[in-house]
């Protein structure tokens, strides 16, 4: 109050109680990366990177194997690589945002993980070609096979979404921003969200998605070792899971809370993969190389043959 008769409103940067004759400086939040949550999420980033550099190993000295080639061969390292990059996003939701933060904090998730969910479609798809579709429609199988249709479809998909993120970035980048609709005492630093920007790499992200499923299924009854759709489809199961969880939680809440979620689902999205997809094949490596003989899974493709024959 100016006087005992003369109100005047506080700065935005200011509150008051009801009733108080004088502004109190706000105070200003943001996820520290000293914050107990931030620190656990980085721990278990850091140990995600140490899990796939683990596992590139393992299927390096395995190169030649069954197993490692039936997962993909060259594959494997693309889609390790690329989930230990958009690891990298996880750290940029901690620490006073930046303009670099806040880009930081989707481009490596988003277009790293389409590069991972193309290797996917394309693995079912040579899959369910090979043992489906080769013998109906062989010219088409011959020039998948000579154009080296797998890498063509990968590079695809990672540079329209490339293409499309830097549309977006142009057209409205996120920012920091002060958010202080909801709590009349704080200020919160977060990043703005712009659906316009992301609808198109959000839009790709679940066509392949889509893929994915609809590849899966079609190679649901194939032999047990060369049968990824269930790996895959409880994968995207999680993924998807994971992400109306934080939707739901980002609607009903507005708290700092948010960002911490956010990178949750980041590293739960990544972490899906890795265990799932990834960790049965190390444990055949490891702890049943019975299974990993060339012999082995000629017996699955000779009783998978006897069985569609009948």
């Amino acid at each position: 109050t100016v006087d005992a008769y003369t109100c005047v409103s506080c700065k935005d940067t200011e509150w008051s109680e009801e009733g108080s004759t004088s502004c109190i400086l706000r105070t200003v939040e943001y996820i520290a990366f000293t914050d107990a949550g931030a620190m656990l999420l980085s721990i278990g980033a850091c140990a995600f990177m140490g899990l796939t550099l683990a596992m590139c190993l393992l299927f390096a000295t395995n190169y030649n194997t069954p197993v490692v080639r039936s997962a993909g061969g060259p594959m494997c390292f693309l889609i390790l690589g690329c989930l230990t990059l958009c690891a990298l996003s996880v750290f940029f939701y901690f620490g006073k945002p930046t303009t670099l933060f806040c880009i930081m904090r989707l481009l490596p998730f988003i277009l790293f993980y389409t590069v991972c969910l193309a290797c996917f479609v394309v693995r079912s798809f040579q899959i369910v070609c090979i043992f489906k579709m080769a013998a109906q429609f062989p010219k088409l199988y011959s020039l998948w096979m000579k154009y080296q249709g797998q890498w063509l479809v990968i590079t695809g998909a990672f540079v329209i979404q490339g293409l499309l993120l830097l549309c977006g970035y142009c057209y409205g980048p996120p920012m920091p921003y002060n958010e202080r609709f909801w709590y009349p005492d704080k200020i919160i630093i977060n990043c703005t969200f712009n659906l316009k920007t992301t609808a198109g790499p959000m839009a790709l992200l679940v066509s392949l998605c889509s893929l994915c499923f609809i590849f899966s299924y079609m190679g649901k009854d194939l032999p047990k070792n060369y049968n990824e759709a269930k790996a895959i489809t409880f994968c995207l199961l999680l993924l998807i899971l994971t992400w109306i969880i934080f939707a739901t939680v980002y609607l009903l809440y507005h708290d700092m809370l948010i960002i911490t979620f956010n990178a949750l689902a980041v590293l739960s999205s990544l972490y899906s993969f890795l265990l799932w997809y990834f960790l049965p094949k190390c444990y055949i490596i490891i702890f049943q190389p019975y299974k990993n003989t060339q012999q082995y899974f000629q017996g699955l493709i000779q009783n998978y043959t006897k069985t569609i024959s009948q």
